[in-house]
């Protein structure tokens, strides 16, 4: 910021800087209220009707707000009851709104989640009553001392509401707009309406399975736990495969407030609170709107081609530190099963033990999760039997305390947390209890008591002073609106704030320790991802987007996971780790050898290559299916190992420049529509492609080749873009594509 070029115009001026941009359609130069410059992009602000328009620093318009007659006629609007779900319990639809300029809504909001249960903290309603007012013009302007501007707008409102309005330079040279009510009395939400052209796109939004563009798209930010494919529960539309249940096709574990626009900039909503998107949906097909349920509103501008604005983004929402080298390697995950004792348990494990050494299994890393129940000296023993076998120990911890049977936890540790206060109360300060998805009655810990914090620590020194490398962190969508924190915050504002508490607890902890034992690194990796200035993605070391079901379905099953994985890697979240096979298998059948080969050729080629298990089943392993499995696994397993330098090289990258490791072809291929729409392929870097088979039964795949020569590994075969090819792909063959003249994976 102190680097940024700004310069801010008053009304009183009445020619334009020099330099400055041609006035915005409608907004006369005479109407000039403000301009605001940066190094990236400059905002207009008319002054009536008022009017926020956004250019990049060429001077073209990239941005501004949707001020059609409608809205310019409409005074107010008085919310109606909102529409009745598809189906019993399924997401709740969007009311509807206002597209104006700075739109707030007066009145009542009531928000309701999931208490129990696989689904607790998940939204089930948020109704908002009232009327709803926006901007008209401004009444007066200043100058601030970062060189922005403080405006004064007078609204709709008939009792002479007022909004505050700052616009001036954040880092790297993006804009932030920061509006206030003045009285906030009264007001529930807010929200900014943008026009949006024909073509345009929204990229982004993090772990969204719903392909790569949500145009047309309308739902909540609100991170969800464990949505599932619609079809077992009736929803109508459900047949196609693509529904989410119960919280929408958009329902995420990790949600973030942020996207990229093929317009030329990107956006970040900079509030913790339930947001609501409309992007160009179907009751306003011309405009999009971000809407927050707080009372005040601040988001980011960031005008520039794509790169730019993915790397002035992430550098205020975070980007994933780069892992240590072994993390990147493939991994084992010996996951419990309810009921688990420690005797069956360790026995799993022993077992594990003996079958890599059989099959002579290529591993860096395998993660103990019911290291909780067995004895300390059992733990101790079992990691260094994986150490001398120079594989790395991971264990498990998750965001709450339980009775229950998930085999997961040392016992009494639930009696712990609530006699020594280190969890979420009620409003009469009681223990704030749920059920979760084991079976169990569960409290939530509260990351914002240092008594927690401390406790924490302990209990993750405890694990690594017995030799552990790392650990899976779970869960930590379980906030509801009622719950009470230490730090006086409430449900509402801390759900979707929770994950980046947690992470950011972890992280110290871990930075901490790796300072008192110099040559250890840890590494762990999470599910929930939080919003924050930073965010997740600056503390953990990588995720998993849940708990994928066992099936093929593009809602939740393997056609899912590359949207999921380039949705958010844009956003700062670079370490994908999906589970092969998937794990979910309650309303899904059992992970078959055709499913499983197809899952590991997928994830052959991304940051991680990790094995984990199902709920039902049991954990994944090539030998329960049949030599032939083993044989392709351990191929597969090979190409991952070649491709793990290259993945760290573009890892540190991203951390310089935001520019994630897996792109999505629309950032690799500007401009080429069919590269915009593809959603099952992603690059390695600049010059490897990889398009991998997520259709039952399939033994071709079409794929889409950016401009310029191509390679099909294995083959030799040059190919040339821009062009859609089919090309084979039987079961074990992953399809891939080197830039001719490039071998990106020649010095791993």
């Amino acid at each position: 910021m102190g680097s940024a070029r700004v310069r801010s115009t008053l009304v009183a001026l009445a020619l334009v800087v020099a330099g400055a941009a041609a006035p915005a359609a409608g907004a006369a130069t005479q109407d000039r209220a403000a301009t605001v410059e940066t190094a990236q992009g400059r905002v207009v602000v008319s002054r009536s009707p008022f009017r926020l328009t956004f250019t990049d620093r060429a001077g073209r318009q990239v941005l501004t707000e949707h001020l059609s007659e409608q809205s310019s006629a409409r005074r107010s609007l008085r919310v109606a009851p909102p529409p009745p779900p598809l189906a019993a319990s399924y997401g709740p639809p969007l009311q509807e709104t206002l597209y104006a300029p700075l739109a707030f809504t007066v009145g009542t909001e009531t928000t309701t989640t999931q208490e129990r249960g696989t689904w607790a903290g998940n939204l089930l309603t948020s109704v908002r009553t009232g009327t709803v007012y926006r901007a008209r013009a401004v009444r007066s302007t200043r100058r601030t001392p970062d060189g922005g501007v403080r405006l004064v707008v007078s609204t709709t409102d008939p009792s002479g509401r007022l909004l505050v309005v700052t616009v001036g330079p954040d880092r790297g040279g993006a804009l932030h707009v920061r509006v206030r009510p003045s009285p906030s009395t009264g007001v529930v939400g807010m929200s900014d309406s943008f026009e949006a052209p024909a073509r345009e796109a929204f990229h982004g939004f993090g772990g969204v399975h719903s392909g790569i563009d949500q145009r047309g798209a309308s739902f909540y930010g609100w991170a969800a736990e464990e949505s599932v494919d619609a079809a077992p529960f009736d929803v109508p539309g459900s047949e196609s495969g693509t529904l989410l249940y119960p919280n929408g096709p958009q329902a995420a574990y990790y949600p973030q407030s942020s996207f990229v626009s093929s317009e030329g900039y990107g956006f970040l909503l900079d509030r913790p609170e339930l947001a609501r998107w409309r992007l160009a949906a179907p009751d306003e097909p011309r405009a999009w709107q971000a809407d927050v349920a707080a009372r005040q509103l601040d988001y980011v501008v960031t005008p520039g081609p794509a790169p730019r604005a993915i790397r002035t983004l992430t550098a205020i929402t975070g980007r994933q530190p780069v892992p240590p080298a072994w993390a990147v390697g493939p991994t084992l995950d010996r996951a419990t099963a309810l009921g688990e004792t420690a005797a069956s348990y360790e026995a799993k494990v022993r077992q594990d033990l003996r079958d890599i050494d059989r099959y002579h299994l290529p591993l860096r890393a395998y993660r103990i999760e019911g290291w909780g129940i067995l004895p300390a000296a059992t733990v101790r023993e079992l990691i260094g039997e994986l150490h001398r076998r120079g594989i790395r120990a991971l264990v498990y911890f998750r965001a709450f305390v339980s009775d229950d049977v998930a085999g997961t936890e040392t016992a009494g540790l639930y009696d712990v947390a609530i006699k020594r206060g280190l969890v979420a109360r009620t409003a009469a300060g009681e223990p704030y209890t749920f059920g979760n998805s084991f079976g169990g009655t569960s409290v939530l810990l509260d990351f914002t008591n240092p008594a927690t914090r401390a406790w924490w620590a302990r209990r993750l020194q405890s694990a690594l002073d017995l030799g552990a490398d790392g650990f899976m962190q779970d869960f930590g969508e379980e906030v509801m609106p009622a719950m009470r924190f230490h730090d006086g915050r409430r449900g509402l504002a801390m759900h979707n704030r929770y994950a980046t508490i947690y992470d950011r607890t972890t992280r110290h902890v871990l930075d901490a320790y790796e300072r008192a034992h110099p040559g250890r690194r840890i590494f762990f990796f999470t599910r929930a991802g939080g919003l924050g200035r930073p965010g997740s993605a600056a503390y953990e070391g990588g995720n998993f987007p849940g708990d994928e079901t066992t099936d093929w379905t593009r809602s939740s099953g393997i056609a899912s996971v590359i949207p999921d994985m380039l949705n958010r890697a844009v956003g700062g979240a670079f370490g994908f780790s999906t589970d092969i096979g998937g794990y979910l298998d309650l309303n899904s059948p059992a992970t078959t050898k055709e499913l499983f080969l197809r899952w590991a050729e997928l994830t052959a080629l991304t940051p991680f290559f990790r094995l984990h298990g199902s709920l039902l089943a049991g954990t994944h392993t090539p030998w329960r299916y049949d030599t032939e499995t083993v044989r392709i696994y351990k191929r597969l397993t090979r190409l991952h190992q070649r491709a793990e330098r290259l993945i760290l090289r573009l890892w540190h990258t991203g951390t310089r420049t935001g520019m994630p490791p897996t792109r999505p072809l629309w950032l690799a291929a500007p401009g080429d529509a069919r590269a915009a729409r593809e959603d099952q392929a992603w690059m390695l870097g600049n010059d490897l492609l990889v398009a991998p088979v997520v259709q039952q039964g399939a033994t071709s795949r079409r794929v889409v080749l950016p401009r310029g020569c191509w390679r099909r590994a294995g083959t030799g075969a040059a190919l040339r873009g821009p062009a859609v090819r089919t090309v084979s792909a039987t079961l074990g063959v992953l399809p891939w594509f080197t830039r001719c003249g490039t071998r990106p994976l020649a010095s791993s």
